[in-house]
């Protein structure tokens, strides 16, 4: 590099406030631009404004500590001379508690220009745009928290600086305010009260956009004298160069043409929940959140889609986040979203951007095939598609306009931890589907809840989908989208504060009470299946069209001996069909493996749960789908006799379709979630035994010899005493007759979470005792959950310093490992790859090796790219049982770095991981623990000295199908 080459502060600020302008006029969606322009005045106003705030974001750099840098750096002697000679630095260097980031000097910088340029602005709405020059790498300076008082020292040491830097502060923003024409527009913005938090928000995230868009050298290069060669913009031939995709314009339509969107025949029609979904939000053209209700397999993933579109189509919202609650199900539906959003592009101008959002999306084929492919596109061109944009990883992966990604991602919006505004960026445009909400916990629920309050505050349609969702959470569902609707979040000093509006604002409240009293009543009389509409006009809801007939689904009790279950399923070797055993624990599903292996051999017996590597698991899950899908049959891939033993991946993760399900007894809900694996598709009678030809669940892992249930122990480690009870308590009268999915389901799961549950009088006092504790411990994980969100709209005085407060104070996670288990209440957890070792050489797992060729590494060896692929699909979870939550992390981390080679930290792929090496056996030890791994049984304990493998009560290992996230980039 020429190190004669540089760019001074003035180039990159003009270049930013012209990208800035740019990606207003250009980029944004149409929804995002409408706000804009509410706020400015006019479309050229807002391109003003947010050009003015790109263009001042890195004012703070031209300050003494900042630029004093280049004083330490031999190669730059020329330029730190030039500054210290014009402007008296070398004596001012002062208590290095006043180094603090520029982005908090760029705050404090344009606050007393603002002011003195405009000396009638309330301070608050002051801060409001200087806030977000502060915030532009990610976290707010605090400058405007009230209890912030190192703010008069670092106006003090502001002070300090020379007449010659008050100059140069002054000629960079009047040089912008003369380049953007943003003198006008920032007199109105002031005058009506400052900007309005949420946009707050969206603007930070837009102006951290620009930055790093103008920050690339490669589209705005150096030069010997600093500055580009004319006044004229480089931002346009840039973002040409970038060739960033453009946010989607849907077409307003009543009825997109659903055929050619989902690939279905001529004759086919909408289901009921479908056709009910479109003449809903047919009307819909504000922030509304629509929650769809309707048991599984009757085309809700479908009927949100639609629903986007048309919704879409009337806000002018620019693409479709959906969020799932696992990175299987995401994985499973990331096709799905990609060809329906290939049907979009066909009649789109120009290419559009798709993300899968989670941290081994680089060994998900066909996100891997969509990146190859784009790759091709990029280098010859080609007709409008569906492209995965190399811009679009990382941080700024939601900023895509289709993205798939595991609930953590959008659930992050409400976590206040570095970059929150560019999620908030990328999330306010869209239409946000969020699928599965019933499977989420007390701790990360109350994330989903402050993430929807933010989602109506940006004025994002929400898409909530659930077949088993009680009344009590959809009703926490409704609030929370609610409470961020109807609000101006002006800075607090600008509102009202005469007593007259202190009244009206207790007036409304009071009738704000009422209105929800009255819409409680209503919504409770409307019966499943059903959608519930809420926007700021009020909540509605109406009934689904139940088809006719009947989904009968009978329940039994079942022997604990899993061998006397089968038979009582009436599964029988010369019959076949196809047996699904669901286990709530890994060790369950194991042991289970084991006793149906002894008893019928390993021929046709397969066993899948979390704690296999991705690529085993990748490669048994697409199998399942081959064999158990819509599309096989008997005779045409279907098998004659199959047992799949798995564990609650087989609850919500796999399309697949079984004959006859055992089962260990789990809550309600869980259950009917199972049972809906249960004559999943519609099949030709032939396709299923005679005496399989009704569904049917039969239940083990409960003992009730006694008075008092007794529970399997690792059910009771993971879904508690109380709902286990109360569940037994709502089936019982079912395990004698046959309950129906059409008609009893929602009644079932209501009853399971009624707070007034009648249960046997035996069980009066354990329940009771249960249910104390339960509502203990979701008091704690709210109180848990609450330490680092971002803090309500409502409650956040209209000053993004305040929403994120706990960001200011303790940020949340510099990386997104940790900020994703923010959001879970999980413990923390070590992934490895699994690596043969073989006299000290290295091999990736013998099954996963490409090609028949034998492959040793040394420690030096950088392994072929192919290899490289094998060794990153051996990454595993590791179990609480090998790695307990604590001390033990850390140990392991230790012993296993030592295992480390240098050189393959020259790999994206196997940068920065941990291995575990297995012996020539497939054994290893690690702290003491002995384990084994093969792609039959995946990871599992070894028997060692003394016992020292059993584990504790609470090492219990459920199967939680790796529900936390980590960092994107690769």
């Amino acid at each position: 590099m020429d190190r004669d080459l540089w760019l001074s502060l003035g180039q990159h600020l003009r270049d930013s406030a012209d990208v800035g302008g740019l990606l207003v006029d250009q980029w944004i969606a149409n929804a995002l631009r409408r706000r804009l322009i509410d706020l400015a005045g006019d479309l050229e106003s807002a391109i003003a404004l947010v050009s003015w705030l790109a263009g001042t974001h890195d004012i703070g750099k031209a300050e003494l500590h900042f630029a004093g840098q280049l004083a330490w750096h031999p190669e730059f002697r020329r330029l730190s001379s030039a500054i210290l000679e014009a402007h008296d630095m070398e004596k001012k260097f002062a208590d290095p508690l006043l180094r603090r980031p520029h982005s908090l000097y760029s705050d404090l910088i344009l606050a007393n220009w603002i002011r003195e340029q405009f000396p009638e602005a309330d301070p608050a709405a002051i801060a409001s745009l200087s806030g977000i020059a502060g915030c532009h790498h990610g976290k707010p300076s605090g400058l405007s928290l009230r209890d912030h008082s190192p703010k008069s020292s670092f106006q003090d040491w502001l002070r300090q600086h020379s007449a010659s830097w008050r100059d140069c502060w002054e000629d960079l923003i009047s040089d912008i305010v003369d380049r953007t024409g943003a003198r006008s527009v920032l007199g109105r913005v002031l005058a009506s009260g400052g900007i309005p938090l949420p946009d707050q928000i969206l603007l930070s995230g837009l102006v951290t956009t620009a930055d790093w868009i103008a920050s690339n050298q490669e589209l705005f290069g150096l030069s010997h004298s600093g500055r580009h060669s004319s006044d004229d913009s480089r931002a346009e031939e840039a973002l040409e160069r970038l060739g960033m995709t453009r946010s989607w314009t849907a077409s307003e339509t009543v009825m997109p043409p659903f055929r050619d969107r989902f690939s279905w025949p001529e004759q086919a029609e909408l289901r009921p929940v479908q056709s009910r979904t479109v003449e809903a939000v047919s009307r819909i053209d504000g922030p509304t959140l629509v929650i769809i209700e309707e048991e599984m397999g009757q085309g809700k993933t479908e009927a949100a889609l639609l629903a986007a579109e048309i919704i879409a189509g009337h806000t002018g919202a620019g693409g479709v986040a959906f969020a799932l609650p696992t990175m299987a199900t995401t994985d499973a539906m990331f096709s799905r979203l990609e060809r329906w959003a290939e049907s979009l592009v066909r009649e789109a101008d120009g290419d559009h951007s798709i993300f899968l959002g989670h941290s081994r999306s680089r060994l998900n084929p066909e996100f891997a095939r969509l990146r190859r492919r784009t790759r091709g596109i990029e280098a010859d061109g080609g007709d409008s598609s569906v492209i995965a944009h190399q811009w679009f990883t990382g941080k700024k992966g939601l900023l895509a306009e289709f993205t798939v990604t595991t609930v953590d991602q959008i659930l992050m919006a409400a976590l206040a931890t570095r970059h929150v505004t560019l999620r908030h960026l990328g999330l306010a445009g869209k239409i946000v589907i969020i699928d599965e909400v019933h499977s989420y916990d007390v701790y990360t629920s109350s994330y989903l809840e402050r993430t929807l309050t933010w989602l109506a505050a940006q004025r994002v349609p929400v898409v909530v989908l659930s077949a088993t969702l009680a009344s009590s959470i959809r009703r926490r569902l409704l609030d929370a989208y609610r409470n961020g609707l109807g609000k101006t979040y002006l800075p607090e000093t600008a509102r009202a504060t005469d007593r007259t509006a202190l009244l009206a604002k207790i007036k409304a409240r009071k009738a704000a009470k009422e209105i929800e009293a009255g819409e409680q009543e209503a919504t409770e009389r409307v019966p499943y299946p059903r959608l519930t509409l809420a926007d700021g006009q009020g909540i509605r809801q109406m009934q689904i069209d139940q088809r006719a007939g009947h989904r009968l689904l009978t329940i039994r009790p079942a022997p604990e001996d899993l061998i006397e279950a089968i038979g009582a399923a009436g599964f029988t070797e010369s019959d076949g069909g196809v047996l699904g055993v669901v286990c709530n624990t890994v060790q369950r599903a194991q042991d289970a493996f084991d006793a149906l292996t002894e008893r019928y051999g390993t021929s046709g017996i397969e066993l899948i749960h979390s704690q296999f590597t991705l690529a085993d698991r990748a490669e048994r899950e697409r199998e399942l789908v081959e064999r158990l899908g819509p599309d096989a049959h008997r005779g045409s891939g279907r098998p004659q006799h199959r047992i799949v033993v798995g564990t609650q991946i087989l609850e919500q993760s796999l399309d697949i379709d079984f004959d006859v399900i055992v089962s260990d007894f789990a809550p309600t809900d869980a259950l009917l979630q199972r049972a809906g694996r249960l004559h999943r598709h519609n099949r030709p009678f032939a396709d299923r035994p005679p005496t399989l030809r009704e569904p049917r669940l039969y239940l083990r892992g409960v003992d009730v010899t006694g008075d008092v249930p007794e529970f399997d122990s690792g059910a009771l480690a993971i879904y508690g005493e109380r709902v286990l009870l109360a569940s037994l308590a709502v089936l019982t009268p079912f395990l004698t007759d046959s309950l129906c999915l059409m008609h009893d389901l929602d009644a079932l799961v209501e009853k399971t979470y009624s707070p007034v549950l009648e249960v046997p009088l035996a069980w009066r006092e354990p329940y009771g005792a249960a249910m104390e504790m339960e509502q203990s411990q979701a008091e704690h994980s709210r109180h848990k959950a609450a330490q680092f969100q971002t803090k309500a709209p409502s409650a956040s005085h209209g000053n993004m310093n305040y929403a994120l407060e706990a960001m200011v104070k303790s940020d949340a996670a510099r990386s997104d490992v940790s900020a994703a288990a923010h959001v879970r209440d999980i413990e923390p957890g070590l992934e490895v790859l699994l690596v043969w070792d073989r006299d000290g050489y290295v091999s990736p797992l013998p099954w996963l090796t490409p090609g028949d060729e034998e492959v040793l590494l040394g420690e030096f060896d950088v392994p072929p790219r192919a290899v490289s692929q094998a060794l990153a699909s051996s990454l595993i979870r590791l179990p609480r049982w090998l790695v307990p939550p604590g001390r033990s992390i850390d140990q392991a981390i230790e012993h296993l770095e030592k295992s480390g080679i240098a050189a393959w930290q020259a790999d994206f792929r196997l940068r920065g991981q941990l291995l575990l090496r297995l012996d020539s056996k497939f054994g290893g030890e690690l702290l003491g623990r002995r384990f084994s791994y093969n792609n039959e049984v995946g990871l599992r304990r070894a028997e060692g000295p003394r016992g020292m493998n059993e584990p504790k009560k609470w090492q219990e290992d459920y199967d939680s199908d790796e529900f936390t996230d980590e960092e994107w980039e690769w």
